[in-house]
């Protein structure tokens, strides 16, 4: 299996927000080894970036109190993105998109950690990353020239000193090979000074090309761009951000970042804030999975805390607890283990008393587990018990199997990971050849739980899907020591092969581990990780759907950083990543009780910068015209639920409960994105599906669509009508500065054009803008720039492409095509096929539930009846129109009707996409037949004359598409229902 990166609109947006800040900026390479050089000591410079950064923040709607900027010399550009969307893609290609339009070929990445500068590594020299980019007629030649710079070994022995081959072949990279971007990758570690420093030393028996001895100077002579990942870790303050500006000297710094440092009054340092992906947008658009988290409850016999009192400095350093039961206390040493506390922390030990890195500099110890106490914080003797560690194994396997059927008979199949942090190596790998007692007890458990799931499968009829994942059960029993894995960070010194191998795979071999086989055709099992927090950050694998912390701390982390790990879309069995949308996906996160309010801060970190509003005057109208109300009935039936005041101002104390029945006002994260325990879900009345089963397998059958005779002739009249010089006219922005001015007394706004310059619309290169159109149109690239270069000659045009290029052209194709063949095309079965789908099992059979936010995003209120032929047992909608239907749709003639989940029953368009409709009704005709009905509701919408365009095609191709079953045997009406239809005549009429 080959993984296929996928470029995403968000990235490109990310990318291009980046690329701008430079436009018609002067630039000058004076050497051939360095880059060309910004001048921002001038004048115009600076203010033609300031500029180009204003209009780049106005575009991307980042609000007034994020747009922070700190004068320390450099150009500062800062990348907001959620862990899991993608940040290192979008630098890696950054990197390329700047040597494209500028000519920048000296980068240095900077990142906090090993493991990060592992991931990143392994990313940019990648053969998927260079597949991708090479994919683009402007880099097709390129090449990336990453040199890693790891810490030197010393040996002690006297001789000549030499600089590291990698600064020497970052520092002489020079712009002659015009195809070649030269990237030195390090950690922050290495940024340092001293004697002993392999950038700061000058003793070397050596001189790099500026004439220089000391690497560092070399380096600050290319006049590179710094790209810092993980910027939280780089407050200005820190010696390594320091280091960076006095002596790397770059002419800009880029930080990308899920987080960003937080300043002394507690904003976030931000700084030219030019795309800001918040965890709130990253989590409401499903580009990331949604988050359950499970905390197993502890035994109530052993729920003593323990605090830290206070440290002391003075040799010996000692810690002070205290038993908060019986305010008895201990003072521990260093290396002292903890078990004089209570046994059930067994041989934990302090390993270190004082100022803790993992705590920001702040006082406290940290635990042989590498875990970090800040002073005054707890920790509970129960989580550290056997059988609590036991009891979460359980739970974590439980969970995973659960998982793994679920995404093994999906349509697209994935294979599913976990993910298990403990506190010892040797509690997994063992001494003296022997399995350390943890992964004794993990495989004694994971075998009896496949035999379970064995005996499940062998005891019923099975389809060729079932046999499948019994043979993977299978294979996973004979051979339980394949399942599982570790990566620890004293393997990197390890000399047993075996424990290479698996460190390969799992750090390293990507696609193997995703893979259900292996090149041979057998089965690969490997999906169990086990690691000591080495992998908390800097590695994340996008099948991770649980993640298990066995014995934390409860130390303050970062909650959101803590599930980065698993929250990236996965990647199916053929390489594909999930599209954004169109699945739902969950990562269980499995954590102790002394963690139990997880889930709510979580959240609020999601939600941290979210603009929420205390006043509902600005979104009343708007939201009332969403679900079908006048604004005054609306403001009403929330003052009565005490939700607003008289004023309309929100109830600061029922404000979690009206964003959860009124979502639409809620500008933070979506209900249901992180739950406490299992997602919510509505449960099946299998009595009622039992009367809809034949038509939901029949209306749930593949269907493709034939269009007839498209050809090159066809498709470059579509181009011609397609093509204007709106396409490619540029959007002009003018900056002025506004001011007071105090004229007799009178106090006025002036204002006035600043300098001579504009600012043009982001610019996509042309092989990009091509290639950008041709996916999303599927028309040839080569047919598209012929009949752009003809309509060039033609009209005198200048090409200039952007993003808007794009969506013009293909709004007008769109339209132009779907006129065209609105009657040249027909649908046609490809094949009976049983396959999961939102109600049913593999088999057929009624799942027990579905997800509620597969139904809609309003519940009912509890005193509403759920008419006992409807399909749930409550009452989930998205519209008001929707609600009327559930409430008034039980009448005699219906014997069952159900709300359609979404991405069900997709009617697929002649023009691109698939459209879904909403209800389903089973009716008892006056002789006594059944007839479906599916009606379509078309929100907005008063009557068939105001659907126009795009939407007007879907409800006439739903209508062939509807018609084409009932010619294949299906018993099918279809009709639509328009604003003011109400359901009751609608039904009345097709009895």
């Amino acid at each position: 299996m080959a993984i296929e990166l996928q470029e995403l609109d968000y990235q490109v947006e990310a990318i291009q927000s980046v690329v701008n800040v430079f436009n018609d900026i002067p630039m000058n390479r004076l050497k051939s080894y360095q880059n060309p050089i910004i001048g921002y000591e001038e004048e115009y410079t600076k203010n033609k970036i300031r500029a180009n950064i204003t209009s780049i923040q106005s575009k991307n709607n980042i609000d007034a109190s994020l747009r922070s900027f700190v004068n320390d010399g450099v150009i500062g550009i800062d990348v907001k993105m959620e862990t899991g969307t993608g940040k290192t893609y979008v630098y890696s290609r950054l990197m390329l998109e700047l040597n494209k339009e500028y000519g920048f070929n000296k980068f240095i990445i900077v990142v906090p950690s090993t493991p990060i500068k592992e991931g990143t590594n392994a990313f940019i020299k990648s053969d998927m990353f260079k597949r991708h980019y090479r994919l683009y007629p402007d880099f097709s030649n390129h090449e990336i020239n990453l040199q890693t710079l790891n810490r030197q070994s010393s040996n002690g022995k006297k001789g000549r000193k030499y600089i590291p081959r990698e600064i020497n072949e970052f520092v002489e990279g020079d712009s002659y090979s015009t195809n070649t971007i030269h990237v030195l990758l390090t950690g922050m570690a290495m940024l340092q000074k001293g004697k002993t420093s392999t950038l700061d030393r000058n003793d070397y028996d050596q001189t790099l090309l500026s004439g220089t001895t000391r690497p560092v100077e070399a380096i600050a002579d290319t006049r590179p761009i710094v790209i810092i990942d993980e910027p939280h870790r780089f407050d200005r303050n820190n010696k390594t951000y320091k280091y960076i500006l006095e002596n790397i000297k770059p002419q800009a710094i880029i930080r990308f970042g899920a987080t960003f440092p937080i300043n002394s009054d507690k904003t976030r340092d931000y700084n030219n804030l030019v795309f800001n992906l918040s965890s709130a947008d990253a989590f409401n658009r499903d580009l990331v999975k949604g988050v359950s988290v499970y905390n197993p409850e502890i035994d109530s016999r052993n729920t003593t805390r323990f605090r830290l009192v206070s440290i002391s400095n003075k040799k010996p350093k000692t810690a002070k607890f205290m038993n908060m039961d019986t305010y008895k206390e201990y003072i521990i040493a260093s290396d002292m283990e903890l078990n004089i506390l209570d046994e059930s922390f067994a041989t934990l030990s302090i390993t270190n008393i004082g100022n803790q890195e993992a705590l920001n500099g702040a006082q406290g110890i940290l635990l042989s587990n590498d875990k970090a106490i800040r002073t005054g914080d707890s920790i509970y003797s129960g989580v550290f018990s056997t059988s609590y560690q036991e009891l979460m194994i359980n739970q974590a396997l439980d969970l995973h199997f659960e998982k793994e059927k679920e995404n093994f008979f999906r349509a697209n199949r994935y294979k599913t990971l976990a993910l298990f942090f403990i506190d010892s190596p040797d509690s997994f790998r063992g001494v003296n050849g022997r399995n350390g007692k943890l992964r004794e007890y993990f495989e004694e458990v994971l075998e009896n739980k496949l035999k379970r799931e064995i005996e499940k499968l062998k005891s019923k009829n099975r389809n060729v899907i079932e046999e499948e994942y019994l043979e993977y059960l299978n294979a996973s029993l004979n051979d339980i020591s394949e399942t599982n894995g570790g990566y620890f960070s004293r393997d990197n010194d390890t000399s047993d092969e075996a424990i290479q191998e698996q460190v390969r795979k799992i750090l390293r071999d990507k696609e193997s581990l995703l893979s259900f086989k292996n090149e041979s055709g057998e089965w690969n099992t490997l999906r169990f990780i086990f690691s000591k927090w080495t992998l908390r950050e800097g590695w994340d694998n996008p099948n991770i759907f649980t993640i298990a912390k066995l014995r934390s701390s409860g130390s303050e982390n970062n909650k959101i950083q803590e599930v980065g790990r698993g929250l990236r879309l996965p990647v199916d069995e053929f390489g594909n990543r999930a599209i954004a949308g169109q699945e739902t996906f969950y990562l269980n996160y499995l954590i102790d009780h002394t963690e139990n309010d997880f889930a709510s801060q979580l959240v609020n970190e999601i939600n941290e910068g979210v603009l929420f509003i205390s006043n509902i005057d600005g979104k009343l109208e708007e939201v009332a015209l969403q679900l079908g109300k006048e604004p005054k009935q609306l403001f009403i039936e929330l003052l009565t639920k005490n939700f607003v005041d008289m004023d309309k101002n929100i109830v600061i104390e029922n404000r979690e409960q009206f964003y959860e029945e009124y979502p639409l006002f809620n500008t933070g994260l979506k209900n249901n994105k992180v739950t406490k325990g299992a997602p919510e879900t509505v449960k099946i009345r299998k009595e009622n599906f039992e009367k809809i089963r034949e038509i939901w397998l029949d209306v749930n059958q593949n269907y493709m669509v034939d269009i007839e005779g498209i050809d090159d002739e066809i498709l470059t009249e579509g181009i011609q009508k397609s093509l204007s010089q709106e396409i490619f006219s540029r959007a002009i922005s003018n900056f002025s500065k506004r001011s007071t001015k105090n004229e007799d007394g009178k106090v006025g706004l002036s204002e006035a054009r600043i300098g001579s310059f504009e600012v043009h619309e982001a610019k996509l290169s042309y092989g990009e803008f091509l290639k950008m159109v041709s996916n999303r149109s599927s028309i040839p690239v080569q047919l598209l720039h012929k009949e752009i270069v003809t309509f060039h000659e033609r009209t005198n045009t200048e090409i200039y492409t952007t993003k808007k290029s794009v969506d013009i052209f293909i709004s007008n194709f769109e339209d132009w095509f779907i006129k065209k063949f609105a009657s040249k095309y027909t649908y046609r079965k490809v094949f009976d096929e049983v396959r999961e789908t939102q109600l049913t099992n593999i088999d057929g059979s009624p799942k027990n539930s579905v997800s509620q936010a597969l139904l809609g995003v309003y519940k009912a209120d509890i005193n509403k009846e759920v008419p006992k032929q409807f399909l749930f047992d409550k009452i989930i909608y998205d519209s008001n129109i929707e609600e009327k239907n559930i409430i008034n749709g039980a009448i005699d003639s219906v014997e069952v009707f159900s709300k359609i989940p979404r991405r069900s029953i997709q009617v697929p368009m002649y023009f691109g996409g698939t459209t879904s409709p909403d209800f389903l009704y089973v009716i008892k005709s006056t002789t006594g037949e059944q007839t479906l009905n599916l009606i379509i509701e078309s929100k907005d919408i008063e009557k068939k004359s105001d659907s126009r365009g795009t939407e007007d095609a879907k409800i006439e191709a739903s209508i062939k598409f509807f018609k084409t079953l009932k010619e294949n045997g299906v018993n099918v009406e279809y009709n639509r229902q328009m604003k003011n239809d109400d359901i009751l005549r609608i039904l009345n009429d097709l009895k």
